[in-house]
């Protein structure tokens, strides 16, 4: 077939975009085939018999085992993640320190959802859980968060706090004592858990192909335009 470069910043920029649709497209499949992974991790590790104390206070990956753990909440710390929604609903995460028993630090206990209220400007009323406890919940990590300011906004820190995003190592600011490096997402039929939708991933891995497919078909129309355009007329 005759084929000649008609424009060659155009074409040079169409393979440009050719090669990043094509990138795009793999990357999708990757994160497909980790989202697989992932929840395939998610349903073994939950079917277990819960942890306990003496197995969490070792070093290891604990994400998605069930725990069972005995103490009590440090009500007078919970912190209220801003920004979530949940059933249409705009409100905060409720996340509260729990004290266990032989545990070496407390643990984030994330309980749930809490609608905003009608104003920003009065937080929630948290319910307390007072006295000694046991709780079981799934053992997770922080969610992840883009930093663009400061953990909190308010010129002062007022209980509970609302805070911007989750980071483990700079809550000894506010509380007075380090953290346990795993949340604890709480079973939805706990006393102690408000509003309750756990999921393992956002995005599921089937939602990550058809991305790859529509990122190939965009790489293989450029090219095919790619071609037309440059074909040589005959004579």
């Amino acid at each position: 077939m005759p084929f000649k470069i008609q424009n060659w910043k155009l074409s040079l920029l169409a393979l440009l975009f050719i090669c990043i649709f094509t990138s795009l497209g793999f990357w999708q499949l990757s994160r497909a085939n980790q989202k697989k992974l992932l929840l395939a991790s998610f349903t073994e590790r939950t079917m277990r018999t819960p942890l306990t104390v003496q197995d969490i206070n070792h070093p290891g990956d604990w994400r998605f085992y069930q725990a069972r753990l005995e103490g009590s909440f440090d009500n007078a710390h919970t912190m209220l993640l801003d920004n979530k929604i949940y059933q249409g609903m705009i409100g905060y995460e409720v996340y509260t320190p729990f004290k266990a028993s032989g545990m070496d630090t407390p643990i984030m206990v994330d309980r749930g959802f809490i609608p905003i209220g009608k104003s920003r400007k009065d937080l929630p009323v948290i319910k307390n859980i007072t006295g000694n406890i046991t709780i079981t919940g799934m053992l997770n990590l922080p969610p992840t968060y883009v930093a663009l300011g400061q953990i909190y906004e308010a010129p002062s820190i007022r209980w509970p706090l609302r805070i911007e995003y989750v980071n483990l190592s700079e809550f000894p600011k506010f509380l007075g004592y380090s953290v346990y490096p795993y949340v604890l997402n709480i079973e939805a039929s706990d006393s102690s858990a408000y509003e309750v939708r756990w999921q393992p991933v956002t995005m599921s891995p089937e939602k990550h192909t058809a991305y790859a497919v529509q990122w190939f078909a965009l790489a293989l129309t450029l090219l095919i335009l790619f071609v037309a355009l440059n074909r040589k007329p005959k004579v």
